[in-house]
């Protein structure tokens, strides 16, 4: 795999993390108005597909072990939509 795409890939999985921790940060506060809580449960399919792409991308073309930061990034996201519900 070429040095400058796989630095784009983590980078873009990166920004996927930041939002899904940017979410789960908004969550954990109080007094949340519904409507807000709805439009970012709604982003959250999006977060995770953002993710997914450049992960997969990477544990295809990388030899690098990626498997750990799936783990990472999925425990993160199962918690917050699981917060959510």
């Amino acid at each position: 795999m070429d040095t400058t795409r796989r630095i784009q890939l983590i980078t873009q999985r990166s920004v996927a993390r930041g939002m899904l921790t940017r979410i789960q940060n908004f969550i954990e506060v109080s007094d949340q108005k519904i409507n807000e809580i709805q439009v970012r449960f709604n982003k959250l399919s999006d977060i995770f597909n953002r993710y997914d792409v450049a992960q997969c991308e990477l544990e295809l073309l990388d030899d690098t072990d990626h498997t750990g930061d799936r783990e990472l990034f999925e425990n993160q996201y199962y918690q917050v939509e699981a917060k959510f519900n």
